[in-house]
C-alpha cells in the first residue's frame, strides 16, 4: 500500500517474521516494530504490500481438505480401480480423513475493503500424525503467534 507508506515513512524491517522460500511458494513476511507495521511479498512479486499491525483483526490456521466423494459401488467401482487406481486410493484416503492437501495462515484485517490475507506454509500432501505434519502445523501455529502478538496479543 503506497499511500500506507508514505503516511508512515520508509518501512525499515526490524525482524523477520517468515523467510522467503520461492521455490515452495512461500512469501516473505517482515515487520517493522518502530512503526507498527508488517509487510508481506508473495514469491515472483517485485514490491511487497504494507499493513498496520493494529489492523490485523485475526489470524487462524486452514488445513486443506480433499473433497469428500461417494465411492462407487459394484461394477462401476471395480471399474474405477482398474481405470484410476491412484484416484481410488486418494477418494479411499479423503474418505478416511487422514490427509490434508496444504496448510495456510489466513490473516484477517479490520478494514473491510482488504480481502483476507492467505500464507500458504505447505501446498503439498500430508498424512496427518506424521513428523513432517507435526512440524508444517508447529510452524503454522508459530506464525500464528506471531500475527497474535503483532495484533496486541490473545486472538486465539
Amino acid at each position: 500500500m503506497d499511500d500506507l507508506q508514505a503516511a508512515e515513512g520508509v518501512f525499515t524491517p526490524t525482524r523477520t517474521i517468515l523467510s522467503s522460500a520461492p521455490m515452495f511458494g512461500i512469501p516473505e513476511v517482515l515487520l517493522d516494530e518502530a512503526h507498527g507495521l508488517w509487510s508481506i511479498r508473495q514469491p515472483g512479486m517485485e514490491q511487497a504490500s504494507v499493513f498496520r499491525c493494529a489492523d490485523i483483526a485475526s489470524c487462524e490456521v486452514e488445513e486443506i481438505e480433499a473433497e469428500v466423494t461417494p465411492s462407487p459401488e459394484g461394477l462401476r467401482g471395480l471399474g474405477e480401480v482398474f481405470l484410476n487406481p491412484m484416484g481410488v486410493s486418494r477418494g479411499n484416503a479423503a474418505r478416511r480423513k487422514n490427509r490434508i492437501y496444504g496448510v495456510n495462515v489466513v490473516v484477517s484485517m479490520k478494514t473491510p475493503d482488504v480481502d483476507p490475507i492467505r500464507i500458504k506454509l505447505w501446498m503439498r500432501e500430508l498424512k496427518r500424525g506424521t513428523r513432517a505434519y507435526r512440524n508444517v502445523m508447529e510452524s503454522a501455529v508459530g506464525l500464528k503467534g506471531d500475527f497474535d502478538e503483532m495484533a496486541g496479543g490473545g486472538n486465539g
